[in-house]
């Protein structure tokens, strides 16, 4: 059964506005976590239902509908543009700027350091399994899986109590080093397809541009449109100056071979909460934001309910599996190595990342949509296999256990809103 492109957005969105109504009604969880745990459940339970009766073909045609999906292209072509704007434009800016160093360190070093524990553990694991995977392409996992997904860590934060900075903090870290991980991905991809005979140092310096050229894109188109909103006043042109921004940023920026998640989330901290109040009436600033609010909940939607679908892409095998759940400790190993290194000099700059905020910041790293995106680009290959069953395994433990189980790390760390006074640390 082939379904057309609005076909298929009609029904992922029938699907998503379903699915997020009955939560509410009933699960009352957050809406990310009830989307994957549905798309997973039902592509369980069909997988089930066609092994036991396979002559019904059930399991056949609702695979052949979700493979018609280009998950990949979906989120890094489309989805990402909007939703990183959208949670970039709600960023609180000032606070973000009593923790720039951190989160700029973070974004960049931390990921850096990241890739590095996890893709060297995920090598070994793998020569200890027995699963045959080289170096570089333990490094490409490394290097996809490291980023902390702005999209499912945008969405835990909205239901916990954690303070003003600290909560900026974690938002700018995951904005911004999901454009760094796009990129490095790119940069690790290409050197472990070429088998290393790339030269490193040209590589870096195309890293290097395609961030500070996307971020420089971003604040020039982003002050052109503040600019524009600044001489008029009618919401519904605004809210199109808006929308035009967000996609004309990150459409021109990947034309260029330029970061297009780095210029899209500059372009939208620029129309963010101090910016907007300067160049917007009080109404169009209200239908801004519930226009954003609107877009990023249903796309929020659609990308978790695809993503517990996308179990259908996976080929089960045992020591592959085995190598899938030895990289959930990995990622956790990463990411505390990534923020314990780096606390010492950042404390003393700017209060940065004291004992208690690393195991916040931690767990508070959730994966994603946009992993998974990376690891369905691999081309086919043996290698693809492995890394996208081990990408989604975290993903899944990510997105239930981590987002589910954050509030309970934040209050026990001492950083809900109640102790803002005293330990906003």
């Amino acid at each position: 059964m082939t379904l057309s492109l609005f076909d298929l957005a009609a029904l992922f969105l029938s699907l998503s506005g379903v699915i997020g109504w009955l939560n509410l009604k009933l699960l009352r969880l957050p809406t990310g976590v009830a989307m994957l745990l549905v798309g997973l459940t039902s592509t369980l339970a069909l997988v089930g239902v066609n092994r036991l009766a396979p002559g019904l073909g059930i399991g056949r045609t609702v695979g052949e509908v979700v493979r018609q999906v280009d998950f990949s292209a979906a989120v890094l072509r489309f989805m990402l543009a909007y939703l990183l704007f959208a949670g970039a434009m709600h960023v609180n800016l000032e606070a973000l700027k009593q923790r720039a160093w951190t989160a700029a360190v973070l974004a960049t070093v931390g990921v850096i350091v990241s890739a590095g524990v996890i893709g060297g553990g995920f090598w070994l694991a793998a020569r200890g399994i027995g699963v045959p995977l080289t170096f570089a392409w333990a490094l490409v996992f490394g290097v996809l899986i490291s980023p902390t997904d702005p999209v499912g860590v945008l969405a835990t934060l909205k239901r916990t109590s954690l303070v003003a900075d600290i909560r900026a903090l974690i938002e700018g870290e995951a904005l911004f080093n999901d454009g760094v991980g796009v990129v490095l991905f790119g940069a690790a991809l290409t050197l472990a397809s070429s088998g290393g005979a790339i030269a490193p140092l040209p590589l870096a310096g195309q890293v290097l541009l395609q961030g500070g050229g996307g971020g420089a894109l971003g604040l020039l188109l982003g002050l052109a449109a503040i600019r524009a909103m600044r001489s008029i006043d009618d919401y519904a042109v605004e809210v199109g100056i808006t929308l035009a921004l967000a996609t004309g940023v990150y459409a021109l920026a990947q034309a260029l071979n330029l970061s297009g998640p780095i210029a899209v989330v500059v372009a939208g901290l620029m129309c963010g909460r101090r910016s907007v109040s300067e160049a917007m009436s009080e109404q169009t600033r209200r239908y801004t934001r519930a226009f954003w609010t609107i877009v990023d909940e249903n796309l929020n939607g659609v990308l978790f309910l695809l993503v517990g679908l996308e179990v259908f892409t996976l080929k089960f095998d045992r020591l592959v599996d085995l190598l899938a759940a030895a990289a959930i400790p990995l990622i956790i190993l990463g990411r505390w190595a990534s923020l314990a290194g780096p606390a010492t000099v950042l404390s003393a700059i700017d209060g940065g990342v004291k004992p208690g905020l690393v195991v916040v910041l931690t767990w508070a790293g959730v994966r994603g949509g946009l992993s998974v995106a990376m690891a369905l680009s691999l081309p086919p290959s043996r290698e693809r296999v492995i890394i996208l069953a081990a990408t989604y395994v975290v993903v899944v433990f990510s997105i239930i256990v981590q987002s589910l189980t954050l509030e309970r790390v934040i209050i026990r760390m001492g950083y809900g809103r109640a102790a803002e006074t005293g330990n906003g640390e």
